[in-house]
């Protein structure tokens, strides 16, 4: 009897300390921030005088590398290593959104009759492939940090197959704060002059 008791009070003891140190591990971790990587609805987009272009554009999906394609925010320190911040991400993969902001900013423009998703049944008359080559926060060896966005573009006739010309673009934007919040605010300035760009550099080409 007296050793039956005894389990039991061990049981419950053991029972209570799990449940005090279970909760002081939970109460220990933070909460994930989430950011998102959008167009800048606010921002002054390309202007093209011309009426509206008569030509349809498809957007192809952005291709990277397998780091682009989670959700995990990363700053490369002045060694060339990666990391990833540990209590935050992206709300969608950065290939994902690039997509969008292209889309988004190549509509605004002008510059096509339609801008098309890589989903769409119809028929465009051209293609802008990409290729997303750097995206992050990168530490410098003078303590100064930046966020970049680098890509690489081929529009492409989508009749004849051919390719009508390629550009690689990059833009860096100074980080506000050394911690998340500051390098996805320059990332996100980043992507938007790169889209930016792009459309310059198509509307030289119609």
């Amino acid at each position: 009897m007296m050793r039956s008791r005894y389990g039991w009070t061990l049981a419950l003891m053991m029972l209570v300390l799990c449940a005090v140190t279970s909760g002081c591990f939970f109460q220990s971790i933070s909460p994930m921030d989430i950011y998102t990587l959008e167009p800048g609805w606010n921002q002054n987009d390309p202007v093209h005088d011309e009426k509206k272009g008569s030509t349809i554009i498809e957007i192809a999906p952005v291709r990277g590398s397998a780091a682009f394609t989670g959700t995990e925010i990363y700053y490369t320190d002045i060694r060339q290593s990666q990391h990833s911040y540990a209590y935050s991400r992206w709300r969608d993969a950065p290939v994902k959104s690039i997509q969008t902001i292209l889309e988004a900013i190549l509509g605004k423009s002008g510059l096509f009759a339609a801008v098309l998703p890589s989903s769409s049944v119809s028929k465009a008359d051209f293609v802008l492939e990409s290729t997303l080559l750097e995206f992050g926060h990168f530490l410098a060896d003078d303590g100064s940090s930046t966020g970049i966005v680098r890509m690489r573009f081929h529009f492409v006739d989508n009749k004849s197959k051919a390719l009508v010309a390629s550009k690689e673009l990059v833009s860096r934007m100074p980080v506000a704060s050394l911690d998340a919040r500051g390098a996805t605010a320059a990332i996100n300035q980043a992507a938007n002059t790169v889209a930016n760009d792009c459309v310059r550099w198509l509307g030289t080409l119609q």
